[in-house]
């Protein structure tokens, strides 16, 4: 899916939710993540991804996005791997919603749950919002080492391990000793 087909794809649900239920006060929240998550914040150089991966969503646009087959909104099992108090660093996608208030986690966020899968394509979004100077390099590094963020959510001491190392080498890469 290229930037306009998630786009579509969620403001035809937001217009969906919309006819269904009207106004809804207050507006439900809907944490995309993943791929969706850099292109539709322009973060990556990919200009496609395979789905859209929803982190958080009210019950009721739960019922209705089940019926789109390109929204996976099964991701809460990758709760571990986002910094703990990831709420409060929530950014707004800008699209024209009438309904529904479409967030990310912000790009480092982002990027702590993109080091821990630490595929071909995780690796490409951030390096993509690291080449576009589009990371707070502080606070990534309060994210991965801070006790109350990654590694409170972490499953296991291992698995914050790995993301540790993974961090450890996208730093050098960027020069960031």
């Amino acid at each position: 899916m290229k930037t306009a087909e998630l786009v579509k794809a969620l403001l035809d649900v937001d217009e969906e939710v919309f006819l269904l239920h009207g106004e809804i006060n207050p507006h439900p929240t809907v944490v995309i993540v993943g791929g969706a998550a850099f292109l539709l914040r322009d973060l990556t150089t990919r200009n496609v991804t395979h789905d859209i991966d929803v982190f958080v969503a009210d019950s009721v646009v739960r019922r209705v996005m089940a019926s789109y087959p390109n929204i996976n909104g099964a991701v809460s099992s990758y709760a571990d791997q986002i910094p703990y108090n990831f709420e409060d660093r929530l950014v707004p996608i800008n699209i024209p919603s009438r309904t529904i208030d479409y967030m990310t986690p912000c790009t480092e966020d982002l990027a702590v749950m993109k080091l821990y899968a630490s595929r071909p394509n995780d690796i490409q979004d951030i390096d993509g919002a690291a080449q576009r100077g589009l990371i707070d390099w502080e606070l990534l590094e309060k994210l991965v080492y801070d006790h109350n963020e990654a590694s409170a959510s972490a499953l296991s001491p291992n698995r914050y391990k790995e993301l540790v190392y993974f961090y450890e080498q996208f730093k050098r890469k960027w020069g960031r000793q």
